[in-house]
């Protein structure tokens, strides 16, 4: 009579389980086959219920996610919209200032597509990359020129270090270009009031470190969290960039950090392997 009735209780657990319960718990104390057995059925509904709660984090992380895209797509296009509808009525006196910024509107929207595309092809898991050899010296530099408008119409003062000589990485050029440019955009961003932007490339333990800083503003306390997908920095945005940076360059076995300064500002360094050989 007594296994029947625990029995009885692993009946029981397993129609809770199969209701949705998962928080239900069968409680059998013993060293007998029904206590084996609820165990078992106890462990399989904490597998369940981690599962349940990671998929709910994920969908959380998901529509946020959307949201921050929906809203860096709407404010460069609501502007330039503003300003072509300025242009074709003939309003204003500074129709290059106006251009200006719409360049700048245009290449925002690059950038995002860019990193949609990318995020992409990772999820999709067919992101193929392609290594060549190529100066990684002179990537920095075509990235940084790439941002000169932004930089020089916030009045910030830019301080580049770069090797004269070939800095030679085995890298896929794309995929390169997209890490730095991220890391540039980023600095933009999120250096809210930066006065100094700096650039500094150096060899050590036979490898390249390409460090960016910036004297803006002060980085939370978890930073690697910012490393993650949709999360958003001090400045908002979709929290896709930082993450698609360090993915390429862990493909390309590469490393990207982030590190806060005390009296605030960041900076973030892009670590490339020198080639066998080099």
């Amino acid at each position: 009579m007594r296994q029947r009735a625990r029995m009885q209780r692993i009946s029981e657990g397993l129609g809770e389980l199969a209701r949705g319960n998962y928080a239900h718990r069968v409680i059998l104390p013993g060293d007998d086959d029904a206590s084996r057995m609820a165990e078992q059925i106890n462990r399989l509904a904490d597998e369940i219920q981690k599962e349940r709660e990671a998929a709910g984090a994920r969908d959380a992380s998901r529509r946020q996610l959307l949201a921050n895209i929906s809203h860096d797509l709407r404010t460069p296009i609501t502007s330039i919209a503003g300003y072509v509808d300025a242009l074709q009525r003939g309003l204003g006196d500074e129709p290059g200032r106006y251009l200006a910024v719409l360049a700048q509107k245009t290449t925002e929207l690059a950038q995002l597509t860019d990193d949609l595309f990318y995020s992409a092809r990772i999820d999709a898991g067919d992101l193929e990359l392609k290594s060549q050899r190529l100066d990684l010296a002179e990537a920095v530099r075509r990235s940084v020129l790439g941002f000169e408008p932004q930089l020089t119409a916030t009045d910030v003062r830019v301080d580049v270090s770069l090797p004269d000589g070939a800095c030679v990485v085995e890298a896929d050029p794309s995929a390169l270009s997209r890490i730095l440019s991220n890391l540039v955009s980023n600095a933009l961003k999120h250096g809210e009031g930066m006065i100094a932007f700096s650039v500094e490339m150096s060899e050590r333990d036979g490898a390249y470190a390409v460090c960016m800083g910036h004297d803006g503003g002060r980085l939370p306390d978890d930073v690697d969290r910012l490393f993650e997908r949709g999360v958003a920095g001090p400045s908002g945005g979709t929290g896709l960039g930082l993450s698609i940076a360090r993915e390429l360059a862990e493909r390309m076995g590469a490393s990207v950090t982030l590190a806060g300064a005390r009296a605030g500002g960041a900076e973030s360094t892009l670590t490339f392997p020198k080639p066998d050989g080099s």
